[in-house]
């Protein structure tokens, strides 16, 4: 079994992760000669772990099938030093591949007592936000604008392992090497990634809003730095968003709109006048003037300055017509100074990201 150790340099200001103890952090990558694990064999794991502020990577490496299980009791001793694991996608592919690899060589899984952190999971609902084509680690860390050496899959390289254990070479031990070593310091270089993470969590911070022409602006804080500008747009406000600041520009109506009374059978409909009212006051109405009111007629117009939502969440509730799902609310000057409101719309907006 070879081992090799590295010195790295993550980041992990501005991400969820820093405020945890790094001392209990363990990132790792595990490579395979194929998905299941009763009919290939584990040849490499990679890991990066803190110990005083210094940072580290280590690789395990099989130089034979017979090596496998060296390869996994180094790692499962190491593990046991941490508290949590964090991976990419591992939660589907290496942590089951290594439980599995424990149970055939009797070992105790020590990686099952760790807090288990799943990058791909944790990234995937920014997927519509950021506009992700794809959720690969290699287009996620492009994205980031991080471009690798290494040019080879995982799958590339089975035929390269292969090879080396029938011809073994330090061109493809270093090909070996190197990929299971971009695929751990890639991991850690889309971090930053996670300083989204808020923005669709809601976990920012209202501090202002104005109205430009007809539309309501509400600025809000982050709690992290962001690591490139964002933009995003939907039928319903447009994002934008910058270091630590996010704001969100929404698109609101000048016009009467109607608000449509639930109760319509106690209701008379005015033709002439475009307007319900109830029969309380339609009594002193002539017969003529005035028909039983129907759910899509029952309502009152009022002129005013209205915002979008998707659900009825502010009251009261207006509507251009009976029929639509999309509703409106008074943009009135108290909603405007009360930040709690104004945090509950930006969060009821971003529900909309599909």
């Amino acid at each position: 079994m070879i081992t090799k150790t590295y010195p790295v340099f993550p980041h992990l200001q501005n991400t969820i992760f820093q405020d945890c103890d790094s001392n209990g952090l363990l990132f790792f990558d595990i490579e395979t000669t194929g998905l299941s694990p009763r009919s290939s064999s584990l040849y490499l794991i990679g890991a990066v772990s803190c110990q005083d502020s210094d940072w580290t990577l280590t690789q395990w490496f099989a130089e034979s099938a017979a090596e496998e299980p060296a390869v996994l009791n180094a790692f499962l001793s190491y593990a046991g030093h941490f508290s949590q694991i964090v991976h990419f996608n591992g939660d589907r592919f290496d942590l089951p591949y290594l439980a599995e690899k424990c149970q055939a060589y009797h070992r105790v899984n020590t990686l099952s007592a760790l807090v288990s952190r799943d990058l791909y999971r944790m990234i995937h609902p920014l997927k519509p936000l950021l506009n992700l084509s794809s959720m690969k680690l290699k287009s996620l860390e492009e994205y980031l604008g991080v471009h690798r050496e290494d040019r080879f899959s995982g799958g590339d390289l089975i035929k390269v392992y292969l090879n080396y254990v029938a011809f073994p070479s330090e061109e493809a031990l270093q090909t070996l090497l190197l990929h299971n070593l971009e695929d751990i310091t890639g991991m850690l270089s889309i971090l930053p990634l996670l300083s989204y993470l808020p923005i669709i969590g809601g976990t920012f911070r209202a501090s202002d809003c104005e109205i430009c022409a007809d539309s309501l602006i509400i600025r809000t804080w982050l709690p992290y730095l962001l690591p490139r500008p964002l933009s995003y747009r939907n039928s319903l406000f447009y994002l934008t968003a910058s270091k630590n600041r996010l704001s969100f520009q929404v698109k609101g109506v000048r016009k009467p709109l109607k608000h449509f009374f639930a109760d319509y059978k106690n209701y008379y409909y005015l033709p002439t006048e475009d307007t319900a009212v109830h029969k309380s006051v339609a009594a002193f109405v002539a017969k003529e003037y005035r028909e039983p009111a129907k759910a899509s007629n029952c309502y009152n117009k009022k002129a005013g300055f209205y915002l979008p939502q998707t659900e009825e969440l502010f009251q009261p509730v207006f509507k251009e017509a009976y029929e639509d799902s999309l509703s409106y609310f008074p943009c009135t000057d108290s909603f405007m100074q009360n930040r709690e409101a104004l945090q509950e719309y930006t969060v009821h907006l971003l529900s909309s990201i599909k």
